[in-house]
């Protein structure tokens, strides 16, 4: 169960979300910023939530929080891999979402897997990614999901996704993905008991 504050956070939070489009780029920029503030949010609350019950363990003499393992493996063992891509692949507007981005890695359009200090294409791992994202083993599919909406947000965050109109069409259908992700966590984190 979550907080009054953790859900008025929400509340407020998926509010501005809300109120942003998807066809400008700046709106583009500002939805998924202000979206993955949610997740980040969410998945650093599910992170405590599986310490606590003894699922997953940090070292204690070097504890900080590891933001890419919670965004994504820990995503997907909360979830469940095969409930995730249940979920997107049973929504229309998920289901056509990752196949617009399956398209658009695989001709080769968007780069999502940059080097993070240079900026340079990893063009092997950008294989592997389109691989893993069209994969019927439903755990793999999930990470991979979850990767690339990851990948993307350090593209942004860390200054190497360009602020050209054509970032519109990788983040409109990441925006889809991610804020079905978002509203599967905070469902599950509600029900969770005291």
């Amino acid at each position: 169960m979550l907080s009054p504050e953790f859900q008025s956070f929400y509340a407020s939070w998926i509010g501005k979300v809300e109120e942003y489009g998807t066809k400008d780029l700046r709106q583009c920029f500002d939805k998924f910023f202000t979206l993955y503030v949610v997740y980040n949010r969410l998945y650093g609350e599910m992170t405590f939530l599986l310490v606590r019950s003894g699922e997953i363990k940090f070292r204690k003499k070097r504890w900080s929080f590891p933001d890419s393992k919670a965004a994504k493996f820990y995503v997907r063992k909360y979830l469940g891999g095969s409930n995730i891509v249940n979920q997107l692949e049973e929504d229309l507007d998920t289901r056509e979402a990752l196949s617009a981005i399956i398209r658009l890695i695989g001709k080769g359009i968007f780069n999502i897997k940059l080097d993070v200090m240079t900026g340079n294409r990893q063009k092997e791992a950008d294989k592997e990614l389109f691989n893993a994202l069209r994969s019927t083993h439903e755990d793999t599919k999930a990470l991979a999901i979850l990767d690339c909406i990851y990948s993307i947000r350090c593209n942004m965050f860390h200054g190497h996704k360009g602020f050209h109109e054509i970032q519109v069409e990788i983040l409109e259908p990441t925006i889809i993905l991610l804020q079905k992700i978002v509203t599967l966590l905070y469902q599950k984190l509600c029900d969770e008991p005291n």
